[in-house]
């Protein structure tokens, strides 16, 4: 079986930690076993795939051995066949059972056709365990990135979050093949050892004292092989980050002309992915040799020494003979000891993603949230980015009335934006609270309170698939036609009639082909095709010209008539109709109430907001 490494990244602190343990592949199997537990494999795999490798190890020993008895037999050297010691005893009682050499000679071939058909078996079972234990990993990871805090996904690079999920996911699967070759090459070499001990005990202790030293020399490869992977992993991160630079970043290297610097970027980390790599292949290429070198001197000792042991020509044949056959399982078990020791970088990375102890989750909430009543209360709400980062929010509080337009206005970097992300519960306050018609937010069933919602920004995040596909993510069962009503109140039917396949077009990459005014209008229509209870406007029409902007603005209202609707803006020209107005600055509120009643109170804000006036 061979097993081929696979590299990946996360925190290097990992590779820290695991250079203090004592045994990196041990510690690769408490981290296997870990992870096993968590994606819950079958309790009776490995059981199995034990017991399949045993009886064929145990196949191909005794077919050996009839091998040859029967080449003796043949040949008409039986009593050279039989030996000495309890093996010889054995192989005297297999002659008289067998009439001839054409019944034994069926038993060898039946031995075979048996040996392969286990083998069979035992690749279809372990490969089909493989793939369900990489489907397990890559669905919890990505059940991980949906359910867990926002603020966790934040503090990991995209690059980082796209390896674990596409690369070190099928490590694991590599990772359990290895540790059950382990265990059957341990329990095949155990099989040919009871063989050898029964054909000469002098000759067993001799290969066994000269694996044990082999096994000692290549254990000095274990901490290399771990640097090693880990270097791998880091440079993987790398370049899978330089990769993202590019694709994520393609119009602006070349309207700055920034090719030649991004390729020269690209071909360093590429450079050191490769260097790093060969060394990890280098060390392995090392373990074939040692061992073939190795075992040919325990063989060369051993035949040495047969005839002053008084050991019989027969029996020092058939110890070599099951010698060599034992080479494979001790060189694959050197080698599964190497690939554990390697991936215990990406083990840990895996582990670290998907455990749920050391991470927060939002609260699912146990209120039913059907309608906004009353309205959404702000009250000493206060909210920073981190333990150690100055509070975005400043103990603010205000009311966002149900059934009315309310404006959030503010200087950019005021704090507006991060009010739409507490409301929708991708942060939580670190100080007061946000009530949902007198009930605390986090109270609220999270999945009611987000169906009320609708919500539309500056910035647009558009995925791959087809224009309709992305409108259709605000409600994924919405008809073709509700689409396209939306899309064209929103302004998008404007442009996406003229393109060659209309509304079937291909997005593509973040929908880089689109301007930025064409990708808010298709958030505008996913907001307005959603038909929330709630609609959030987060600079949504920044990009608009006035005419454009003034005609959705109009549909928006039309649908959002008795409706609850907040706008989030700095131009506060666009706020002169609005029922109510909060007015932050620098994470404070600096006033709240109706655009009159704020103008009559506040000198400084009427000073603005008359400036906006046309």
């Amino acid at each position: 079986m061979t097993i081929t490494p696979v590299a990946a990244p996360l925190d290097t602190d990992e590779a820290g930690d695991g250079a203090r343990e004592p045994s990196a592949a041990l510690s690769s199997l408490r981290d296997l076993r870990k992870l096993l537990a968590i994606v819950g494999k079958p309790r009776w795999t490995t059981p199995a795939l034990i017991a399949l490798g045993l009886v064929s190890s145990l196949a191909e020993t005794i077919g050996i051995t009839l091998i040859l008895l029967f080449l003796y037999t043949a040949s008409g050297q039986v009593a050279a066949a039989e030996g000495d010691g309890m093996m010889g005893e054995i192989l005297r009682d297999a002659v008289g059972w067998f009439g001839s050499t054409t019944e034994l000679a069926l038993l060898i071939m039946v031995l075979i056709i048996a040996r392969g058909l286990l083998a069979l078996l035992y690749t279809r079972i372990s490969s089909a365990i493989g793939e369900q234990i990489s489907e397990s990993v890559r669905n919890r990871i990505h059940q991980q990135y949906l359910t867990v805090s926002y603020a966790f996904v934040r503090r990991h690079e995209q690059a980082e979050l796209m390896e674990v999920l596409g690369t070190e996911s099928w490590v694991i699967a590599s990772a359990y093949a290895a540790f059950t070759r382990l265990i059957i090459n341990s329990c095949s070499i155990l099989v040919f050892l009871a063989f050898l001990m029964g054909l000469s005990v002098p000759i067993t202790l001799t290969a066994i004292v000269g694996t044990l030293v082999i096994a000692t020399i290549l254990r000095f490869f274990a901490n290399p092989a771990r640097a090693f992977g880990g270097q791998v992993k880091n440079a993987h991160r790398e370049l899978g980050e330089h990769m993202l630079v590019t694709l994520q970043g393609m119009r602006t290297i070349r309207a700055y002309g920034q090719e030649e610097y991004h390729h020269g970027r690209f071909v360093a980390a590429s450079a050191i992915a490769r260097e790093s790599s060969l060394a990890m292949l280098r060390l392995s290429a090392w373990i074939g040799p040692l061992t073939e070198i190795g075992y040919l001197a325990i063989l060369c000792t051993i035949i040495a020494a047969a005839g002053w042991w008084g050991t019989s020509f027969a029996v020092t044949l058939g110890a070599v003979v099951l010698l060599y056959r034992l080479q494979p399982h001790i060189r694959e078990l050197e080698a599964n000891l190497l690939y554990i020791a390697q991936v215990q970088t990406q083990l840990r990375s895996v582990r670290t993603m998907i455990q749920d102890e050391d991470k927060d989750y939002p609260l699912a909430g146990t209120v039913p949230v059907q309608d906004l009543r009353t309205g959404v209360a702000f009250r000493d709400v206060s909210f920073a980015y981190g333990p150690d980062q100055p509070e975005v929010l400043d103990a603010v509080s205000f009311d966002i009335p149900a059934g009315k337009t309310t404006a959030l206005v503010g200087a950019s970097g005021a704090g507006k934006t991060t009010i739409v992300n507490l409301l929708l519960r991708l942060h939580t306050p670190v100080g007061g609270q946000i009530s949902v018609d007198g009930v605390p937010l986090d109270q609220c069933r999270r999945t009611d309170w987000l169906r009320m919602i609708g919500v539309a920004g500056q910035d647009v995040d558009l995925v791959e698939g087809t224009v309709i596909d992305n409108i259709r993510m605000a409600r994924e069962g919405a008809a073709e036609e509700d689409v396209v009503a939306a899309a064209r109140s929103a302004g998008v039917a404007e442009f996406v009639e003229d393109l060659p396949y209309g509304f079937e077009e291909w997005v593509g990459q973040e929908g880089l082909r689109f301007s930025g005014g064409q990708r808010q209008r298709i958030g505008l229509a996913r907001a307005i095709l959603r038909q929330p209870a709630f609609m959030i406007l987060d600079e949504a029409m920044s990009a608009l010209d006035r005419n454009l902007e003034d005609r959705v603005r109009t549909a928006i209202d039309t649908h959002m008539q008795g409706r609850t609707l907040l706008m989030i803006t700095h131009r506060l020209e666009t706020v002169r109709s609005v029922d109510h107005i909060v007015w932050i600055d620098g994470g404070k509120v600096r006033g709240a109430g109706a655009p009159a009643e704020l103008m009559a109170r506040s000198p400084k804000f009427a000073a603005l907001f008359g400036a906006a006036q046309p």
